[in-house]
C-alpha cells in the first residue's frame, strides 16, 4: 500500500512538472498561475503544494535540471582531446548530434531555460566558458589551429548554436542533419581552399 502511494505521488509530481513546462513555455513565467498548472495537470492546488512551495520553486527546478544536463553536453568537447586526429570529425559530429537531440526532446523546456529564464544569459555564458576551455585543451592537443582566436571562436559558436536552437524549437530542421552540416562548417570552413594552402603558396 505504501509503495503504491509513493508511486502515485511520483506520478503526480511528474504531471505537475510536465504541465508547468507547457504553461511556462506557452504563457511565460509571470502570466502563468499555479491554477493554470494544476488545471493542465488534472490535479488540485492542494496537490501542488505537497510537492512545491511556490510557482518559483517549480520553475527553478525545471531550469536547474535542464541546466545540469546541458552542462554535461556542452562539455562534450573534452571527449575530443585524447583522440587521434582521424577520429576528431566523427566525435565532433556525435557531440553536436547529442546536443541537438537533447534540445529537440523538450522544445518547451529549451525555450524556458535559454530564453525565458532570468538565468538564460548566465546559462549561455557557462556554455561559452566550457567551449573556451575545451577549445584551449584541443588547441594544446594539436586538434585546433594554434593561431585561432579562442574567445572569438567560442562567441561565434554560441551565437550559431543559439540560432540553430531556434530552428530546432520551431521544428524547422532535423537535429541529426543539422549536426552534420554544422560539423562541416566548424571543421572545414566556407572557403574552397584552406588557410594552410595560402601559407604554403607564399613560402614557394
Amino acid at each position: 500500500m505504501e509503495r503504491n502511494r509513493t508511486k502515485k505521488g511520483e506520478l503526480s509530481r511528474i504531471r505537475l512538472l510536465e504541465a508547468a513546462t507547457q504553461q511556462f513555455a506557452l504563457n511565460g513565467y509571470f502570466t502563468t498561475k499555479i491554477s493554470d498548472i494544476v488545471k493542465a495537470a488534472g490535479l488540485t492546488q492542494a496537490a501542488f503544494y505537497l510537492y512545491f512551495p511556490s510557482k518559483d520553486a517549480i520553475f527553478s527546478e525545471l531550469v536547474n535540471e535542464y541546466r545540469m544536463r546541458l552542462k554535461v553536453l556542452a562539455n562534450a568537447g573534452s571527449l575530443v582531446t585524447p583522440l587521434p586526429s582521424s577520429d576528431v570529425p566523427e566525435q565532433v559530429k556525435e557531440n553536436l548530434k547529442n546536443l541537438f537531440l537533447f534540445l529537440n526532446a523538450s522544445p518547451e523546456l529549451t525555450k524556458i531555460a535559454l530564453y525565458d529564464s532570468p538565468d538564460s544569459e548566465q546559462i549561455k555564458k557557462e556554455m561559452m566558458d566550457m567551449i573556451i576551455h575545451n577549445l584551449r585543451s584541443n588547441q594544446e592537443a594539436g586538434h585546433v589551429r594554434k593561431d585561432l582566436p579562442i574567445e572569438v571562436a567560442a562567441e561565434c559558436m554560441v551565437a550559431m548554436l543559439e540560432r540553430m536552437v531556434t530552428k530546432i524549437v520551431n521544428e524547422e530542421t532535423n537535429p541529426v542533419s543539422l549536426a552534420n552540416d554544422i560539423t562541416d562548417v566548424i571543421l572545414y570552413g566556407i572557403l574552397s581552399h584552406r588557410k594552410d594552402d595560402d601559407h604554403a603558396k607564399d613560402c614557394m
